[in-house]
């Protein structure tokens, strides 16, 4: 994974490529007639907004990762601070004035620089949590629907008793799907966005390498 991240705009490329696999399971899902159902026979549309989060969220996962590796590009390329284009350009920036010579502050900057670079997508979390919230408030209004239909159980006659059925089903549906597509859209965005995180464990371990570095020059 290390090999892939190193390179330039690797990050980028990786999660592209997990995007386009989740495109190709999208495509294949929906040839089957497998999404057309979920859309269809979930009539609380929360498992339409689930996907819809999912879509932005998975392209602000592509917009962190493209800044993620311009940031691991500069290092790679250098510690030269021409346009201060990146954090890591301003850290060693701020490194080389005479005011942060000791440990203290090159560890300080190092924590800016952390703070800076998980701040773009720290807010993920909250959105994955949010979308397995939203999975289980689906699951409770499919029971409502499902329960809500003995309401009008006034007799034992067979056209009710099918009529009740089919309206238990639609509310079981409603609660299956919702947990479905609430649970495997927020732990997709949890692994996407883990893997921000380890991005940033890396960057910062090759930051204090290049620290080193020029403190020893």
């Amino acid at each position: 994974m290390k090999l892939i991240i190193d390179k330039p705009f690797g990050l980028l490329l990786f999660c592209s490529g997990l995007l386009g696999i989740e495109l190709f399971i999208i495509y294949l899902l929906a040839d089957a007639g497998l999404l057309q159902v979920l859309l269809a026979e979930d009539y609380s549309f929360i498992s339409r907004a689930i996907l819809g989060i999912y879509l932005v969220a998975s392209l602000h996962v592509m917009l962190v990762s493209y800044t993620l590796s311009i940031e691991s590009n500069d290092l790679n390329a250098g510690t030269s601070t021409g346009n201060l284009r990146s954090n890591v350009q301003r850290y060693f920036s701020l490194l080389r004035q005479p005011s942060s010579e000791s440990d203290d502050s090159s560890e300080m900057l190092i924590e800016v620089l952390d703070g800076r670079c998980r701040g773009q997508f720290r807010f993920g979390y909250v959105v994955a949590d949010l979308m397995l919230k939203l999975g289980l408030l689906g699951t409770v209004i499919g029971f409502i629907f499902m329960l809500g239909s003995l309401v009008d159980l006034n007799s034992i006659d067979i056209n009710v008793m099918q009529k009740l059925l089919t309206q238990m089903s639609g509310g079981m549906k409603v609660a299956l799907f919702t947990t479905l597509t609430g649970m495997s859209c927020g732990v997709l965005l949890n692994i996407k966005y883990q893997l921000l995180d380890w991005s940033v464990d890396n960057l910062l371990d090759d930051v204090r390498e290049h620290t080193y570095q020029v403190r020893t020059r």
